[in-house]
Formats: structure tokens, C-alpha cells, sequence
């Protein structure tokens, strides 16, 4: 699969995200692979999608009532949004937090993507059974030079760490070859954001990526 995140992008929010999604979706078309979309929470519903699927950025371990602010699970879930990222380095949380947030996902019948920065970290959140671990060192989140150049070998000691829990990976991926990298050893997918959001052609980007895969 493949993961777009759309952060808060000036090109992935209100009607930009709807025009983004647009391309993305044209792109999903012409390939066999999952390609899944995460808005900003606020964009959820405005976002149109048949080839793609869509996911939360990030969801509050919060029962319904008196929490303002927060991303309820169920208001999530109404928005249409079938998973969601869970401590993204940018928006990251205690780990009691995870793990009840991925315990609420399981219940809702959320598909549940921990964010780790670290082997080690793979290794303790898969103790909490995600649907996904997704491996980002954040040093590289957003850059020119992907985990996949910089340091491949550790994708490999990511994905051993994570045990039975498919492990995805991101920061910085950008090129077919970036991909092809990740899942010969051993990723099931990859999560990427500006490598898609500020590319030229968007629609051309994701298909190179799909390539990949």
C-alpha cells in the first residue's frame, strides 16, 4: 500500500485537498495497488474518494462527551474515514495513549498505523497488536535523502523488531527505487507526504511510486 499524508500542507487543505485528491484519485485508477489518503481531520468529509481509501491523521483516546478539540474515534469513523495514523513524530503521544487509541480502533473496526522512530520502538508497540507499524526516523521526515539511502539496513532491523506486525516505511521516500528499497526488505508499503503533496505531477509521482511496490 501506499500512504499519502496530506499534514497541513497549504496544497492539501479545503479545496486544494479536494483538487489533490482529484489527481490522486486518477492516478489510483490506472494502478492495482492500495493507495490510501489521510486529510487533515476537518477535510474528512469534503473529500470524495472511489479509488483510494481514506484515514485519519490522528485520533484522541477520548469516549464521546465533554472533550473539546478532540478527534473522536466515532466522529472519525462518520467522517468516513476507515484508519488512522497514531503517533506521528509530529503529533506523537505517551504510550499508554497508543495503546489505548489502538485498542479503540479494534473495537470501531479501525485499521490502526502506530508511527515509530526507532527499531526499538517497533518492537514496543507491536506489543499492542496494531494493523500496521509504520518505521520513520524523524531526523529525515521531509527531506531530500529517504531512510531508504540513508539507512537502509535499519528498515531491515525495523521490520525484524515489529515481529508478526506488517511494517511500513516513511521519511523522505520519493523514487520508485526509494520504495523497491523498502520492500525488499521487508515493508509491506510505504507512508509518504511531501514527496507526492508538493510534487509537479502528482498524478505521474504516485504511479512511479506504485512502481515500486
Amino acid at each position: 500500500m501506499i500512504i499519502i499524508n496530506y499534514k497541513a500542507y497549504n496544497k492539501a487543505i479545503g479545496k486544494n485537498a479536494e483538487k489533490l485528491t482529484e489527481k490522486i484519485e486518477e492516478a489510483a485508477k490506472k494502478t492495482s495497488h492500495k493507495i490510501i489518503v489521510t486529510p487533515q481531520t476537518a477535510d474528512l468529509n469534503r473529500i470524495e474518494n472511489k479509488n483510494t481509501k481514506k484515514y485519519s491523521q490522528h485520533i484522541d483516546p477520548v469516549e464521546t462527551g465533554s472533550h473539546t478539540g478532540s478527534n473522536q474515534i466515532k466522529t472519525v469513523k462518520q467522517s468516513g474515514a476507515t484508519g488512522t495514523l497514531i503517533n506521528h513524530s509530529e503529533k506523537s503521544l505517551e504510550k499508554q495513549e497508543i495503546k489505548q487509541i489502538v485498542q479503540k480502533c479494534r473495537e470501531e473496526d479501525i485499521t490502526s498505523i502506530v508511527c515509530a522512530q526507532t527499531p526499538e520502538e517497533c518492537r514496543k508497540y507491536s506489543q499492542y497488536k496494531p494493523d500496521y507499524i509504520a518505521f520513520e526516523p524523524p531526523e529525515l521526515i521531509g527531506g531530500d535523502i529517504s531512510v531508504s539511502k540513508a539507512e537502509p539496513e535499519i528498515i531491515k532491523k525495523a521490520v525484524e523488531k515489529s515481529g508478526k506486525v506488517p511494517t511500513l516505511a516513511g521519511a523522505g521516500i520519493k523514487t520508485k527505487e526509494d520504495v523497491q528499497k523498502s520492500v525488499k526488505r521487508g515493508c509491506k508499503g510505504i507512508l509518504v507526504a511531501s514527496g507526492v503533496i508538493k510534487a509537479d505531477n502528482v498524478q505521474e509521482e504516485v504511479k512511479e511510486l506504485c512502481k515500486g511496490l
